[in-house]
């Protein structure tokens, strides 16, 4: 006979017992390549919403909080047919229905052009008429409108200047526009357009982009162009370049004939430096900073700095004029404490040449915090009303305010004391407009007038000389994109990027289903272990007719190959429908940790054969471990089917490591008591060290069991010397209980309830009642008594109020690998003692994070914090990692990441101090983001009346516990995840007991039937086989919970602990159960007449 031939024969006699072998390996193969599907399908499917996403869109180019001329795109175009480019007006709202019973806040409102059928694929956004808008499915959904119903959309109001910029009026936020759905459009239509990397789909609303223009008073303006093209994003970015125009950058010429000049103003208000820099260096540029002031008086009267705004102006005396403009002169011709006044002023004021004047204004701060400051000059000269200075075109374009009718309708953005207006006021405004009053030194102005807006409001050329020529090529030359804001990125490559790189299913799956693999690989090598100690005679007859051992070896391995080969392709099989059941599962019950309904399953070929490979390779190891382990043992020890004893080198090994784990497990344990913070680290390694020192125990005992001698003749006597005839069966079951039970237990006691001690400033909340963010922005400071007033707020709250930069959702409710979070501005002061870190820079030491926010670091860097969750899974950093934006002007900010919070409110966004994000975001209009602290008790009545107030900012408002747990809910499904399969593993470790009991109990027959013959009761024997069973069940169990309880001993204690006891316990019970009416059954079946029989003609 052949090789060969041994082996089929082999195989099919033995069928019944390989085929439980190749099930053993099928159930690891189908949980491997299971994973791995899972993973590639995530992957495939993150990569898919990419593309939903972003239709045919290659690369971005956009700006935050300006826009650019939609011409652009074609003449972009125009210069580069390899390019396609199509303008988009993206801005923010809210959508309401039904009178405000249904409304969506956070909308994307997006101006489309027929352009964007090159994106889309569809002519369904050139159709859009007037007041018809297109909306995505789940906004849909979300109002429960369809197409042909109306729709109320509020959009926050664009502007050229930026909100918060001085004497800008904040009286219109949003503008609202009542539309008529035409289209409900699908993901393939574009539905879930975004330009940020996240599987969730936000709502749209597609509009006419001239439409969209129009309702913000603009004229053929975009802020983001979508590109189609297959260049580098540098080539893109010079093309980009070279259409740049100076209206671009919000620059207009105009002519004033009056004084035979050319200006060059800008629709921002105040030029950006970079951009005033670069216009000095045209000849003969006259640099020019106008300004409103409160009052210009003659003679020194009561100070009024740090007074209320409000009442500022009623402490003026009577040598004083309201409201007024002050703009500046070239520097030779004033210094800087020198003023100059026309001489309306001067006969008002009663004043001189050589009188003291003083200038009240407003230092503009954050939030619109007006800080009343004070200069004073000495009058140098009079100059008439006929000067070439009496000029009204020296004032900046002020909607509201510089081409009011009267002087009672300005909207300056600051308090206006209406009382304080004369008639003689409002007839200079009459005959002369904003025509400056007083005028002093560039230089001056610059000094207390510059902001971080810009520093002038206009140059002016003598129009003789003006080059309009050489202006375009200096801007040209020295303006680049990114002077403007603008952003040129490769989008499309960084969301396959983020895609690819972000959260890994198939080690997170595999790692979830450790102990099914475990379970299923220990049952496959019992399996195969208990068939080779079926046939062990066989292999012993093989070995002492003159087989060679390596003869031997080939005969079982390549047996065992083929069993698992079949296993391996059976679990390739099942994995596909093991894969489609995790899938339903995570679209329903486990939805929170994917939050997308784009999941869909790829299964690649290569993925099956490296899932084939690794289960075969688990398996066959696992084989031939069974096979070396028959080899060591001798011919007669196999014929007799007894156990070869350990050498006395293992039994001093296994005594060592027994005795090294234990005492270390104990000193670890010891040592934490008193340690000032428990170390879970520590204390799970002593629970893993415990669990290892007690396995080796039980093995110990059973050593001892085998080599204690007795003459009585008793059922426990019995039942002890029977568990330890098969050491390694007994041992096997222990192990797998053991591991069962400390896995189930410990990620039990890991769940966290998060509303425990939630206002403690410590904890995740900082010990605010909520968290909020608008779809508006807010301008002003809620926290300021006379606001509260005219808001009608009367509740007794703080607010902490955010600035925040857009970026990508760094939590762990998005899928992607961020690379730029979101960005929140706060005054450090504001989070001081608040939340608690997990991690720090060394050289911190024990000062607390927060106030090192506005420290200046000597390499340029800017502090940054982040909850460490998004630091280490969302970005995949670690503290002291530096994290690379672009700020306003092109310049480069590097974030260096300080600190890590312990699981926060502020997952998925990284926070800088307000100094540093107004310095470099200084068109950033208001506070998106706020921190609500007041009592508890008043939780309810604060949240409806911030509801009620801001309402229509799109205010959207969370419990702050609520939010944390959203985020934690994450882990709790994940633990949850691990519990279920922990489960299911401990189910196939109870198939390994039952397994383990029938094929003892099948050896054991005539030994079972000769007790009986002989005088023992049915009822003694089955009380000896259950107790056998149950010890080892017990034991098994034991030995799990008490070192899971060791290895989470922090959890439990936490006062956020939210420990499953009775989950736990029930998982427990239900194991003990299910193993005991195994043991009962099988024991009960090997006790049946007919099996005792066959046992007795056997004897």
């Amino acid at each position: 006979m052949t090789r060969l031939q041994y082996i089929i024969k082999s195989f099919i006699h033995y069928f019944k017992a390989n085929l439980l072998v190749a099930l053993g390996v099928a159930i690891s193969a189908m949980v491997l390549t299971g994973s791995l599907i899972i993973g590639d399908s995530v992957r495939h499917s993150l990569k898919q919403a990419t593309f939903y996403r972003l239709g045919e869109t290659t690369h971005l180019v956009s700006v935050v909080e300006r826009y650019f001329r939609q011409e652009m795109a074609d003449e972009i175009e125009a210069a580069n047919p390899e390019i396609k480019a199509t303008p988009v007006l993206l801005l923010e709202g809210m959508a309401v229905a039904d009178g405000g019973e249904l409304r969506a806040n956070k909308v994307q409102v997006v101006g489309v052009s027929p352009d964007f059928e090159e994106i889309s694929k569809t002519n369904i956004y050139s159709e859009l008429q007037n007041n018809e808008i297109a909306i995505s499915q789940n906004l849909a959904e979300r109002l429960q409108k369809t197409e042909g119903d109306n729709i109320l959309v509020r959009i926050k109001k664009a502007s050229l200047i930026p909100m918060n910029a001085p004497f800008v009026s904040a009286e219109e936020t949003s503008v609202a526009l009542r539309a008529t759905i035409k289209k409900v459009v699908s993901k393939e239509e574009l539905g879930r357009f975004s330009l940020k990397n996240s599987q969730t789909a936000p709502y749209n609303i597609f509009v006419s982009i001239e439409r969209l223009n129009r309702l913000m008073e603009f004229e053929g303006k975009a802020n983001q162009l979508l590109v189609v093209s297959n260049q580098e994003t540098k080539q893109l970015a010079q093309a980009v370049k070279n259409c740049l125009t100076p209206e671009d950058a919000g620059l207009s010429l105009k002519t004033i004939e009056a004084s035979s000049e050319i200006e060059i103003s800008t629709d921002r208000v105040f030029l950006e430096e970079k951009v005033s820099a670069t216009l000095k260096q045209l000849p003969d540029a006259d640099m020019i900073l106008t300004y409103f002031v409160n009052s210009i008086e003659k003679s020194a009267i009561q100070k009024v700095t740090n007074q209320s705004p409000s009442i500022s102006i009623n402490l003026y005396q009577s040598s004083a004029i309201p409201y007024s403009f002050v703009s500046s002169l070239r520097s030779s011709a004033l210094a800087d404490n020198e003023i100059i006044l026309n001489k309306w002023a001067a006969d008002d004021l009663g004043a001189r040449p050589g009188d003291s004047i003083t200038l009240n204004y407003f230092e503009i701060g954050p939030l619109r915090k007006l800080v009343n400051q004070q200069a004073t000059f000495v009058l140098k000269e009079i100059v008439s009303m006929d000067s070439d200075l009496a000029d009204p075109t020296r004032v900046p374009h002020l909607p509201g305010l510089s081409d009011a009718g009267h002087c009672r309708e300005w909207e300056a953005g600051v308090p206006i004391d209406l009382d304080a207006i004369r008639e003689k006021d409002e007839k200079y405004w009459d005959d002369y407009k904003g025509t400056p009053k007083a005028y002093i030194s560039t230089s001056k102005a610059l000094e207390i007038w510059s902001n971080r807006f810009g520093n002038y409001t206009a140059v002016r050329f003598p129009a003789a000389s003006f080059d309009e020529v050489k202006y375009k090529q200096i801007f040209a030359q020295e303006i680049s994109p990114a002077d403007l804001g603008m952003v040129i990125e490769p989008i499309r490559e960084q969301g396959v990027q983020a895609a690819q790189n972000g959260t890994d299913f198939s080690g997170l799956f595999i790692g979830l289903s450790f102990f099914i693999l475990v379970a299923s690989i220990i049952l496959t090598a019992l399996l195969f272990q208990l068939n080779l100690e079926n046939r062990s005679a066989q292999v012993g007859l093989l070995a002492a007719i003159g087989f060679q051992e390596k003869q031997v070896r080939s005969f079982y391995l390549l047996e065992g190959f083929v069993v698992s080969l079949l296993g391996g392709l059976l679990g390739l099989v099942i994995s596909v429908f093991y894969t489609r059941l995790v899938f339903k599962i995570l679209n329903s019950l486990w939805f929170d940790i994917v939050r997308t309904n784009v999941l869909e399953i790829k299964i690649l070929p290569a993925t099956l054969i490296v899932g084939l490979i690794i289960s075969l390779v688990v398996s066959v190891l696992a084989i031939f471990v069974s096979v070396k382990r028959f080899q060591n043992r001798k011919a007669v020890e196999l014929q007799k089917q007894i156990e070869a004893k350990s050498s006395r080198t293992k039994q001093v090994i296994y005594n060592y490591i027994l005795l090294l784990s234990l005492v270390l497990a104990i000193g670890l344990f010891v040592l934490q008591q008193f340690a000032e913070q428990l170390n879970p680290g520590m204390f799970f390694l002593s629970g893993g060290l415990m669990l290892m020192g007690l396995l080796l125990l039980f093995r110990k005992v059973l050593e001892r069991m085998e080599l204690r001698k007795s003459s009585e003749i008793k059922m426990g006597k019995l039942a002890q010397i029977n568990l330890s005839r098969n050491k390694s069966r007994s041992l096997t079951v222990v192990i797998l209980f053991a591991l069962g039970t400390f896995l189930v237990v410990s990620t039990g006691s890991n769940k966290l309830d998060l509303f425990a001690n939630a206002q403690e400033k410590s904890s995740g909340t900082g010990g605010f009642l909520y968290f909020a963010e608008t779809t508006m922005p807010v301008l002003f400071d809620i926290n300021d008594t006379e606001k509260r007033a005219d808001e009608g707020i009367y509740e007794d709250f703080n607010v902490v109020q955010l600035r925040k930069l857009e970026g990508d959702d760094a939590s762990c409710l998005n899928l992607n690998r961020i690379v730029q979070p979101a960005v929140l501005g706060v005054d450090a002061d504001d989070l001081k003692g608040r939340y608690s870190f997990a991690a720090r820079l060394k050289e911190l030491g024990e000062t607390e994070p927060w106030q090192l926010l506005d420290a200046e670091f000597d390499d340029g860097t800017i502090p940054a914090i982040a909850d460490q969750t998004v630091i280490q899974w969302g970005l995949g950093m670690k503290v002291g990692d530096i994290l690379l934006y672009q700020n306003e002007i092109g310049d480069t900010l590097r974030l260096k990441l300080i600190a890590g919070t312990t699981p926060s409110i502020f997952q998925g966004f990284v926070i800088i101090s307000n100094k540093y994000f107004l310095k470099n975001y200084p068109s950033s209009s208001g506070s998106n983001v706020f921190l609500v602290d007041g009592k508890t008790e008043d939780e309810a009545a604060i949240g409806e009346e911030l509801q009620s107030v801001f309402r229509d900012y799109g205010w959207e408002m969370e419990s702050s516990a609520k939010r944390l747990v959203e985020f934690y809910s994450i882990t709790n499904t994940y633990l949850s995840i691990f519990l279920a399969l922990g489960t299911l593993g401990l189910i196939l470790g109870t198939i390994g007991l039952a397994v383990i009991l029938a094929r003892t109990i099948l050896e054991r027959r005539r030994e079972i039937a000769v007790m009986q013959a002989v005088g023992f009761q049915r009822k003694s024997i089955f009380k000896m086989l259950v107790s056998e069973y149950f010890i080892l069940l017990v034991a098994g169990v034991f030995v799990g919970f008490i070192t899971a309880v060791v290895a989470t001993l922090p959890a439990f204690l936490s006062a956020n602990s939210d420990a499953s006891f009775s989950t736990v316990a029930t998982v427990v019970a239900l194991i003990l159960i299910n193993g005991v009416i195994w043991i009962m059954g099988l024991s009960w079946i090997s006790l049946q007449k007919k099996v005792l029989t066959t046992g007795l003609q056997v004897e």
